[in-house]
């Protein structure tokens, strides 16, 4: 094999293949998150009950991660999931502990706060995802899309714990429906897969 098909082999990275199952832990996730947001309306104005959904949702996403993460060991991908589920570990953690790190600022901007980090910084992550781990850009670029979008929402309304929450339902309830449509989708896996075998054939 000449100097320049092994650059190119190198340059192809395999796309990771996580079993469905792996996959709808997340999905499931999500959408319980979501519809727990939905049926606990009246609740919304409780502050200290918006921390515990939270960080139970939270806790939920980043044990998600960090099992796709395990999943994908050894074959590529596993950093961005790793990452992620650290992130919504960490942001689990800090949600209930907001009240108690600057009493002065308010629960709800503290909260607040934590929540739209946690939503820029996994944004962010979805779109470098989208670059260096083929087939997964069509779901990485839309995730980062709505990450992007909910840290603004909450940072704009970060005053208002019932839009603060029911955003992070909304989210929760769209993200959950486009994965779990995508983890029954073999397209895009086998569409992946050809790129990956046609880079990989010898010039």
């Amino acid at each position: 094999m000449t100097a320049a098909n092994m650059q190119a082999a190198e340059a192809v990275t395999p796309p990771v293949q996580v079993s469905r199952a792996i996959r709808l832990v997340r999905v499931i996730v999500l959408i319980v998150a979501g519809l727990a947001v939905a049926f606990t309306a009246p609740m919304h104005e409780q502050i200290g009950f918006d921390q515990t959904l939270l960080c139970i949702s939270l806790a939920g996403l980043g044990i998600a991660h960090l099992l796709h993460a395990l999943a994908a060991r050894g074959r590529g991908g596993s950093p961005i999931a790793l990452m992620l589920g650290i992130v919504a570990i960490a942001a689990a953690v800090l949600v209930p502990l907001s009240g108690m790190a600057s009493p002065d600022l308010g629960v709800t901007t503290l909260v607040s706060i934590t929540l739209a980090v946690w939503a820029l910084v996994s944004g962010l992550l979805e779109f470098i995802c989208a670059f260096v781990q083929p087939g997964s850009r069509q779901d990485a670029l839309l995730l980062g899309a709505l990450g992007v979008l909910l840290s603004m929402l909450i940072l704009v309304f970060r005053n208002d714990p019932v839009a603060v929450i029911g955003f992070f339902g909304a989210y929760a309830v769209l993200a959950g429906v486009f994965l779990g449509i995508s983890a029954f989708d073999n397209r895009a896996a086998g569409a992946a897969a050809a790129v990956t075998a046609a880079n990989a054939q010898p010039q």
